[in-house]
């Protein structure tokens, strides 16, 4: 995902106590709130240059409440401090034991989900809010945790990218988030698009009620991770359409098997064990797209199947 930090200004309306809640980079240990100090000067205040280092202040608003955070990544190492009321209390992922990480953005509410196995040796999820327009201080932490760019010529580059121009005529949108999401050097294998799955409910006066059971997603199979992109729930636009949306990445490092299952409507849904997780991460697919999702799930088998 390429977070959006040139965010309007009049996008503030209705969210304002979201809005001021603004993550600023810490750029010494003096600068880190007192009551951190404790429990991470043996990381920070070591030789050497200071870390990339961001406080995610508490948000209090009306729907996204959140408490405040010290951000840092540090040997390999990404380091949580979070404040309750008087207490401190810390969470660290080593880097490779990340199974998967989402980030999510609705208009200037955001957040980040690391997923994986703690220091301590625990599977745990942790969800980090932060508001879009800082959405910057975030992306190098996200960086490490994704592939590691590579350095591809212009034309192999563009070549990866127009893999998506299949979705200009039917999602412009989803086109352009694919191609954002690509880390430079990566290879798409396989992608495949699944418009929003709707069931009727019931009828009033005979025009049909609906039901989503899945919102508009893509999944994409490069050389490195899966990534899922998706709409959000509860988004709309007055003009009907879905703002935000959610990524999530997988590395295949640590996906232990994938599976595919057919529910009685025909519907199809790919599931992917992953090994520092407890969960599985599942998606939906429509009937029609049955020898689509099969060929997706070929291609990630044979990735899969090769030493890692």
């Amino acid at each position: 995902m390429a977070l959006n930090t040139n965010v309007p200004f009049s996008s503030m309306t209705g969210a304002r106590q979201t809005m001021l809640s603004w993550a600023k980079v810490l750029e010494s240990l003096d600068e880190v709130p007192e009551i951190y100090r404790d429990s991470c000067k043996a990381i920070l205040g070591g030789a050497g240059p200071f870390p990339h280092v961001v406080l995610t202040p508490a948000m209090r608003g009306a729907r996204h409440k959140a408490t405040e955070k010290l951000l840092c990544e540090v040997n390999g190492v990404f380091h949580i401090w979070e404040c309750l009321g008087s207490q401190v209390v810390s969470t660290a992922y080593p880097l490779k034991t990340i199974c998967s990480i989402e980030v999510g953005n609705i208009l200037l509410y955001s957040w980040l989900t690391i997923s994986g196995l703690t220091t301590d040796g625990i599977k745990s999820s942790y969800v980090i809010p932060f508001n879009a327009a800082t959405g910057r201080h975030l992306a190098p932490f996200i960086n490490k945790m994704r592939p590691a760019p590579g350095n591809p010529d212009e034309i192999t580059w563009q070549a990866e990218q127009a893999k998506f121009d299949y979705l200009l005529v039917d999602n412009y949108k989803f086109m352009n988030y694919a191609r954002e999401s690509l880390v430079q050097g990566e290879k798409v294998i396989d992608s495949l698009w699944q418009p929003q799955i709707r069931r009727p409910l019931f009828a009033i006066l005979g025009w049909p009620v609906f039901r989503t059971v899945a919102l508009t997603h893509l999944a994409v199979l490069t050389d490195k991770e899966i990534i899922f992109i998706q709409d959000v729930k509860h988004s709309f636009k007055d003009t009907g359409g879905r703002y935000g949306g959610i990524w999530q990445y997988v590395p295949l490092r640590h996906i232990l098997a994938v599976a595919l299952s057919e529910a009685a409507d025909g519907t199809m849904t790919l599931s992917l064990s992953l090994d520092n997780s407890a969960q599985q991460l599942a998606k939906l697919f429509s009937a029609s797209n049955k020898p689509a999702l099969e060929q997706f799930q070929k291609e990630l088998s044979r990735k899969l199947a090769k030493p890692r």
